[in-house]
């Protein structure tokens, strides 16, 4: 990591401190606390982060972005917004941010919040859909090789 790089990843540090100390102020002014988030609201801001770093890190509709992220490779800020929108870890941490204020701070959030947990279980289905898909093929393929080394033919 150069040095360049180096000195923009502390100022994007600095910035999420900036942002989150500016979300405690506005929860303070609006007497907002973070103990007015419950297990099920924990719950649900989680499933809705998962959801939002699958599109931001992943998913199709955000390909634009990343794409041109990558033309930024190796312009100091440029990399530290590329690892922040292309590294789950690193998104993860700015979109939580993002959405506990949604949630806390913006008129019907909530809303976005539900929304984005809804799919984001949708997802955990296809996904967990997607694995017992595969593991059943790969054990159609290992029965059928089994068959052909034994010269076993299925009866009529």
């Amino acid at each position: 990591m150069s040095k360049t790089e180096r000195i923009w990843n502390m100022v994007s540090m600095f910035v999420f401190v900036l942002l989150l100390i500016g979300l405690g102020f506005l929860m303070d002014v609006r007497d907002t606390g973070i103990g007015n988030i419950g297990i099920l609201d924990l719950v649900l801001i989680s499933l809705a982060t998962y959801r939002m770093i699958r599109l931001m890190v992943y998913d199709r509709i955000f390909k634009l972005v990343r794409d041109i992220s990558r033309s930024f490779e190796g312009i100091g800020i440029g990399d530290s917004l590329r690892a922040i929108i292309t590294c789950p870890w690193c998104a993860g941490v700015w979109i939580a941010l993002f959405n506990v204020g949604i949630f806390l701070l913006v008129p019907y959030g909530d809303l976005f919040i539900y929304i984005m947990a809804i799919a984001g279980v949708a997802t955990l289905f296809q996904l967990g859909v997607n694995i017992l898909g595969i593991i059943a093929e790969e054990k159609q393929i290992d029965l059928k090789e089994k068959r052909e080394k034994t010269g076993f033919r299925k009866p009529l």
